[in-house]
């Protein structure tokens, strides 16, 4: 079986969710809006209660993720299941829905998110301690 692309999931979305076809722009539109919108779509489906269509959503993404060449997979990671939310009243329903393999990647996606959050930001606190050593030197002498 040969992997899917990305016009595959623009095929694939049209389809399934011909509401979505505008969101989706044309063949030129970039990947990640397109993606993104796909992503919108799947939480506006949670968001309003219809856990029918956001179970559609997800069983379409996990077929084309099972086989997706290295541009989509990378793209569902980036756009789309790191943008799934689980907060809320609905959030535990929705995470059920999510099958196995997605369930998977969300979670060490979340776990990258918080190890990189973890990590020391001294950059930032460089540019802090700047910023305050610039804020009390006399108003006639800064530079």
């Amino acid at each position: 079986m040969a992997a899917y692309c990305r016009q595959d999931l623009i095929t694939a979305l049209a389809a399934e969710f011909p509401d979505l076809r505008c969101d989706l722009g044309d063949s030129d539109s970039l990947f990640n809006t397109q993606m993104g919108a796909f992503a919108q779509f799947t939480q506006a489906a949670k968001g309003r209660g219809d856990l029918t269509t956001y179970e559609r959503c997800l069983q379409l993404a996990d077929r084309l993720f099972a086989h997706a060449d290295a541009e989509l997979a990378g793209a569902f990671r980036a756009s789309y299941l790191e943008h799934l939310e689980f907060e809320g009243s609905r959030g535990p329903a929705a995470w059920r829905l999510v099958p196995p393999r997605l369930q998977v990647v969300w979670n060490q996606l979340a776990a990258e998110n918080r190890r990189l959050m973890a990590l020391p930001q001294t950059r930032g606190k460089e540019k802090l301690r700047r910023e305050r050593s610039e804020n009390t030197q006399p108003r006639g002498r800064q530079r």
